[in-house]
């Protein structure tokens, strides 16, 4: 018998739409979880014209129809961390940063300063980083 849970991970072709649904509805508690709540969430959105899984290339569409929402992705490769694309909207409400893996997984980034800071310096303080 197997075990059907409400709450699962994100791992589908969906994880840009549910990072971003994530971004604009968030909880305290396994914010990493996805419940037929925040499915809901995401249909809201407007992905009109925008097939899924998300591209790059359509991140721009994206950001025009829903204008309180800004996307940077960053990218991993040989232990480095580095800019794959920056946002060019600026003083939206939500400024959403992600980490593609593979080409085509979207992870929602919380701390970019934790993620970036040991790249720079063995320095253990905060970091603040501008886009």
């Amino acid at each position: 018998m197997k075990f059907k849970s409400e709450k699962r991970r994100n791992d589908d072709v969906q994880c840009f739409k549910l990072c971003i649904a994530r971004v604009l509805n968030p909880i305290k508690d396994h914010s990493e979880r996805i419940t037929r709540q925040l499915e809901k969430q995401a249909e809201t959105l407007n992905f009109d014209g925008i097939s899924l899984p998300m591209k790059l290339k359509d991140i721009n569409k994206y950001e025009q129809q829903n204008p309180q929402v800004s996307a940077n992705v960053l990218g991993y490769e040989d232990k480095k961390i580095f800019p794959l694309r920056i946002s060019e909207m600026v003083e939206r409400e939500h400024d959403v940063n992600f980490l593609l893996l593979e080409d085509k997984h979207f992870v929602l980034i919380n701390d970019l300063s934790k993620l970036l800071s040991h790249q720079m310096s063995n320095h253990k303080g905060k970091r603040f980083f501008l886009h």
